[in-house]
């Protein structure tokens, strides 16, 4: 027994001088990025900001996230702004029939080479401001030396007090508040009138043939139910187990309904359920029209649950918030507390000067909050869990039920 304790006791001293040498570490990057960033432009305070009419928002991150931008881009535009668009391609490719964007930006930032590429094209151009709409407080070196690097202005952004390069930064540390807020409150900065926050999605003519041929091949005048299973991470996905009985749910509750699941991948391929028909589709841009055209939609927390909302279908979304820590796992805890101590360090670094003279809230966004449906339709249901796939398949049907 006491070689079991000693034992014990060396490994959680190992932890613990592990975790103080990644502080030491991360504090000593923290540092040196403070330096490289100090020689970034230094752009002048505004004098006049009634010359602004070329606007480039800066969104670079993926498909819900512009989806829940849509609005935001349409009442720039409302205001008499050119609206441009930088992001990934799978997210401009949601913007495709947008009446309000004059024009898109590629940001690709796999290699080095790539992200030098991208700034290249966008430095061709000049802006009269540049919004960087990215949502997590979370560092992104990448975005940031892109952003900083525009040809702009006016660089505007919230939480970046200490970022020479952001002549404009509103302070934003709201916890549990849905992501519309965050773009509402640019508006308000840029004295723009706003009233629904609707998506928009605009629908391609020929991928609304393709899903009218497959609704008349396969649907016929039987009503559908569409699942989305997968997630952009493995702890987000349906098991196989939990899926079927999902199926079997909607099938003992819906006599004339024909159940489709979308997705892709290798799991999605070898998926085969019975009573099912499966879409197959190239791209996200695929599944839009079936969207709209479904009578109720599943899905995990995923940006399908923002396409449903754009097009106010019913969906039933399935959401999970992290359990709390085991307080007999040190290593946890350990872990958890690196996390924490990295996090505030880029808070400081990013918007030390608002921090330390305002002292605001640093808790981290919630996501259920902050990415709830945006619509009436919308229904969330919400795990405590650190995996979807480790919900009983008998509670996660009784929790469907309530809303069917």
């Amino acid at each position: 027994i006491n070689l079991l304790r000693m034992k014990k006791k060396i490994q959680y001293l190992n932890w613990k001088r592990n975790f103080i040498t990644k502080k030491v570490k991360y504090l000593i990057y923290i540092k040196f990025l403070s330096f490289i960033v100090f020689f970034l432009r230094k752009r002048k305070k505004i004098i006049n900001d009634n010359k602004i009419k070329k606007v480039l928002v800066i969104r670079n991150d993926f498909i819900g996230d512009m989806i829940v931008t849509t609005p935001f881009l349409r009442y720039l535009s409302n205001a008499g702004y050119e609206v441009y668009v930088s992001s990934r391609k799978n997210s401009l490719d949601i913007l495709d029939g947008n009446p309000n964007i004059a024009g898109c930006f590629l940001y690709h930032d796999k290699k080095l080479i790539d992200l030098i590429k991208s700034l290249k094209i966008i430095r061709t151009h000049k802006f009269d401001l540049a919004i960087d709409a990215r949502f997590h407080r979370r560092l992104d070196l990448k975005h940031l030396f892109y952003c900083c690097l525009i040809k702009t202005e006016i660089l505007l952004s919230y939480n970046k007090s200490s970022i020479r390069s952001f002549n404009v930064s509103l302070p934003y540390y709201r916890a549990n508040a849905h992501v519309t807020n965050q773009l509402k409150y640019y508006l308000d900065n840029l004295n723009i009138k706003y009233h629904l926050f609707d998506y928009d999605i605009y629908i391609n003519p020929s991928k609304n043939k393709y899903v009218t041929e497959f609704i008349n091949r396969y649907i016929g005048s039987s009503k559908l139910i569409v699942i989305n299973p997968y997630g952009s991470s493995e702890y987000r996905c349906l098991s196989d187990s939990q899926l079927q009985g999902i199926c079997n749910l909607f099938k003992s509750y819906y006599h004339d309904y024909k159940t489709v699941l979308i997705g892709e991948g290798d799991n999605f391929e070898k998926l085969l359920l019975p009573n099912t028909i499966k879409f197959n589709s190239k791209t996200i841009m695929d599944v839009i029209p079936l969207i709209k055209r479904a009578e109720l939609v599943l899905s995990v927390d995923t940006s399908i649950v923002h396409i449903a909302s754009a097009f106010s279908t019913k969906c039933i979304s399935i959401y999970m918030e992290p359990l709390a820590q085991d307080a007999k796992n040190l290593k946890s805890i350990y872990s958890r507390q690196f996390s924490d101590y990295k996090y505030l360090k880029q808070d400081l670094f990013l918007d030390g000067k608002y921090i330390k003279k305002n002292n605001p809230n640093l808790d981290f966004q919630i996501n259920k909050d902050l990415w709830a449906p945006n619509d009436v339709n919308g229904k969330q249901i919400v795990f405590i869990t650190n995996s979807i796939k480790s919900i009983e398949t008998k509670k996660l049907i009784e929790s469907i039920k309530e809303y069917i």
